[in-house]
């Protein structure tokens, strides 16, 4: 890969810091040119970054920056590179004055370019108190280069070997001394004779086993049976001593019940011989008050009768209530029979007219017999004969009624 067109050196001074050389494609030509020089290159080196306040030790983040963009890096192959014009020697002083003058204002315009692409950048508010902003790559990590560098194929052609066999597994080579042995039937031990004792000892040990447990499940046995039984008693204990506790605190209960019943019978006694003694006192105290203070609150009128009171406020309205309703139904009935004998009474006139006046047609005035001759039997006969149909049935009655009283 090509070399940038600054090139970077650090020699290291007799202080022991490091400072870091730029050196210009200018210099380099100036260089090669000029090796007679005092330095290796035309001009002296220069310190950069020397800015004290950059190494104050203070923590000051750089800014991220996208290599894909940085002018001081070449992109793409060596070939490719546009080749630059080299300053020869017949080049005057004012030739370079001209090139250094357009590079510096390329430089500058680069500079305001940046300054006002970041800001134009739309940036993130500020940060609240307690935290902090912290930048972070955004851009992308790979640009397609557009750059199409100059390309020569080549081919070549392998000979034709034959295929390589497997290789053996690797065996490293034995070490030591080998030795064998013959070992016969019967030579070591007779497998028979020799496992009885073995038998012997693991059957008695089983057996051993097996009544150690045949017996331990019979204790167990036991023991639940005797805790059976202890439930059982203890059961029975507290049975027995719940009643006991129950009995007592009903007797406890009766006790203090018949305690309070003693307690108010004798308030109640106390009580009662308190009053009858009161009700003597009262009596031998109001036996000769008493006729004076009722004889004066009658004078007074303060104390009335009660009977002539009851008598005067409810009786007598009654009584007086009954006597109209009975005067009323007389007076009603009075007048109702007024207009019965009424009505008779013309009726009679009537039929005595017609009668008279028949007896009239049928003799002279002068053998005409006298009303005095006719009984009332006859008199009653003729009125039902001539009469009955247009005197309603209940009226003959009323009628023989009221003769009946008029006779009496």
């Amino acid at each position: 890969m090509d070399i940038s067109t600054r090139q970077l050196s650090i020699r290291k001074p007799k202080a022991g810091r490091k400072t870091i050389i730029a050196f210009t494609h200018e210099e380099q030509e100036v260089e090669r040119h000029e090796p007679t020089t005092v330095y290796t290159f035309a001009s002296s080196p220069r310190a950069l970054y020397s800015n004290r306040k950059l190494i104050s030790g203070q923590d000051v983040p750089m800014p991220y920056a996208n290599l894909m963009f940085e002018r001081r890096v070449v992109r793409g192959s060596n070939f490719a590179q546009p080749q630059l014009p080299h300053l020869g020697d017949g080049e005057s002083a004012a030739a370079r004055a001209a090139v250094a003058r357009r590079r510096a204002i390329a430089r500058k315009k680069a500079r305001t370019q940046t300054v006002r692409a970041a800001e134009l950048r739309l940036g993130s508010p500020p940060a609240i108190k307690g935290r902090k902003h912290e930048p972070v790559q955004t851009d992308q990590y790979l640009e397609e280069i557009f750059v199409t560098p100059p390309v020569t194929e080549m081919c070549t052609q392998t000979e034709l070997f034959l295929e390589r066999p497997v290789s053996p597994f690797y065996v490293p080579a034995k070490t030591g001394m080998d030795a064998e042995t013959q070992i016969y039937p019967g030579d070591l031990f007779d497998f028979d004779m020799e496992v009885q004792p073995i038998l012997e000892v693991l059957v008695g040990k089983t057996i051993e086993q097996a009544l150690i447990e045949v017996l331990e499940e019979e204790e167990l046995a036991s023991l639940k049976e005797q805790q059976r039984r202890f439930l059982e008693i203890r059961a029975a204990e507290a049975c027995e001593a719940q009643r006991l506790i129950e009995k007592e605190r009903r007797l406890q209960r009766e006790k203090e019940r018949r305690i309070k019943d003693y307690e108010e019978g004798i308030t109640i006694q106390k009580e009662m011989e308190e009053r009858i003694a009161a009700s003597v006192l009262m009596q031998g105290y109001l036996a000769d008050l008493l006729p004076s203070v009722l004889e004066g609150l009658e004078s007074e009128g303060v104390l009335l009768d009660n009977i002539k009171q009851d008598i005067d406020n409810s009786f007598i309205p009654w009584l007086m209530k009954e006597v109209t309703t009975e005067l009323e139904d007389i007076v009603s009935s009075r007048d109702i029979l007024s207009d019965i004998v009424r009505d008779i009474l013309e009726n009679k006139a009537e039929i005595y007219n017609a009668i008279y006046s028949m007896f009239a047609l049928e003799e002279p005035c002068d053998e005409a017999p006298q009303n005095d001759d006719y009984d009332s039997e006859q008199l009653r006969k003729l009125i039902y004969d001539e009469n009955t149909v247009n005197i309603p049935p209940q009226r003959v009655v009323q009628m023989d009624v009221d003769e009946d009283k008029n006779e009496k």
